[in-house]
C-alpha cells in the first residue's frame, strides 16, 4: 500500500515548510510534490507520497507539518493493481 497526503501551504510560508519537511522526513524515501501553479488565493498544493513500507512516518510528518499547512491535511491509501 502506497499513502498519498495534499494539503495546502501559503506563499509566505514555503521556505520554513520545505525545512520542517526535510528535517521530519530525514532518510525516508518520502517523496514531496508540487502543483505547477498555486490557487486562486496564492496556496500552493503539496503532496507527500510514502512508499510501502514506509506509511508509518506519516504521523511524525504530520505533526512536524501541521504549523504550516493552511486547511486540512487529506490522506489517501492506494494498493496495487496487477
Amino acid at each position: 500500500m502506497q499513502l498519498y497526503v495534499y494539503y495546502k501551504v501559503a506563499a509566505d510560508n514555503t521556505d520554513t515548510a520545505l525545512v520542517a519537511f526535510r528535517k521530519a522526513r530525514v532518510e525516508a524515501p518520502i517523496e514531496l510534490l508540487q502543483r505547477p501553479e498555486p490557487d486562486a488565493e496564492g496556496r500552493w498544493t503539496w503532496m507527500e507520497i510514502y512508499p510501502e513500507g514506509w506509511t508509518h512516518r506519516e504521523p511524525q510528518v504530520a505533526a512536524a507539518m501541521a504549523s504550516w499547512i493552511d486547511g486540512e491535511r487529506r490522506v489517501e491509501r492506494f494498493e496495487m493493481l496487477g
